[in-house]
């Protein structure tokens, strides 16, 4: 049997083995249903409330389901830097958003040596003022920065969400984050893939999609993009792993778009269209480049249903906290 052929059944086993479990735990389908309707109903209040504050770089405002849910008159937002959490902005419709650190104090002082401790002021108060020039003044590393692998990922995520939401000079120029309301989101899913050789389905405890974006000139161009990210690139964790689970997210992502909100996930991910006839997902790597770079799976499709999942590579070379060069088939 031929390389490509061993790698389009190794593929394939993925997508089998994702759509069996699917199959089998069904409770995602009225709970998925269930969270698209909460999320178009609070559309207009983090629209409205996410307008009224200015986000001050480097630190980022991340949202996730459970806020969106619990979202009333106030919505409460993730303060990353570094794509780590340092604190917390809860905004509020009367034009009032208090800053916390509280969680957080230990280990941003451990992790970017941060003594400034927050609970519940202003966002425009001279606490919070000298708490975000403390990030915007320091240089970008964490101490220690190799003692933990999942924060390295995390930061190489916020790096390229940074990347990917430039209006110019971007390594990938037709790609665009989805996000909500302008605000990052992590995309959950019922299914952890981390460990690729064997995919699980965990309900609400599921992993998250590390980048999800659109790609494309835009119009029936524009394709859903699943990207797996990882801060290494060698022959214990080769690109082909990393695309497995690319394909096991994109697999679920068509399941989602092809259940009874699938129209209305469509619309969250930022299309105002009406679904394809023929949807048309790439599920894509994106790795540090090395001498372990992979092209064999380039092009390759899987046909699921009428539904096509075609694999791509992002191999990425960066310095200063900056995506310098990129080798891509997007």
């Amino acid at each position: 049997m031929s390389p490509n052929e061993n790698l389009l059944n190794e593929f394939n086993a993925v997508i089998n083995e994702t759509q069996q479990l699917l199959d089998s735990n069904t409770e995602w389908i009225a709970r998925y249903d269930s969270y698209a309707d909460v999320m178009i109903s609070k559309l207009e209040l983090i629209n409205k409330i996410r307008g009224q504050f200015r986000e001050w770089s480097p630190l980022k405002i991340y949202i996730h389901t459970t806020s969106i849910k619990q979202a009333v008159s106030s919505v409460t937002f993730d303060v990353r830097y570094l794509g780590q959490n340092v604190a917390r902005l809860t905004g509020h419709l009367n034009g009032i958003h208090k800053l916390s650190t509280s969680n957080f104090d230990e280990t941003n002082l451990r992790d970017f040596e941060c003594p400034i401790k927050l609970k519940n002021v202003d966002w425009t108060s001279p606490e919070a003022t000298t708490f975000r020039k403390f990030y915007k003044d320091r240089q970008a590393l964490r101490i220690k920065a190799d003692s933990n692998k999942r924060n390295e990922e995390h930061r190489l995520e916020s790096l390229w969400l940074t990347e990917l939401s430039k209006k110019e000079n971007k390594v990938l120029p037709y790609v665009k984050p989805v996000l909500i309301e302008k605000v990052r989101f992590s995309m959950p899913t019922p299914i952890s893939a981390s460990n690729h050789k064997r995919i699980k389905y965990s309900g609400i405890s599921g992993g998250g999609i590390d980048l999800f974006a659109r790609t494309g000139t835009g119009g029936r161009n524009t394709k859903l993009c699943i990207m797996e990210l990882k801060g290494e690139n060698t022959r214990k964790e080769p690109p082909k792993d990393a695309v497995k689970q690319a394909v096991a997210y994109a697999t679920f992502i068509k399941r989602l778009l092809r259940s009874t909100s699938g129209h209305k996930w469509w619309r969250i991910f930022g299309f105002n269209s009406e679904i394809p006839e023929r949807l048309v997902l790439y599920a894509a790597c994106v790795m540090p480049s090395s001498a372990c770079n992979d092209y064999l799976f380039k092009d390759m499709e899987f046909d699921i249903d009428g539904d096509l999942i075609r694999l791509h590579y992002v191999y990425y070379e960066e310095s200063n906290n900056r995506i310098d060069k990129v080798i891509t088939s997007l």
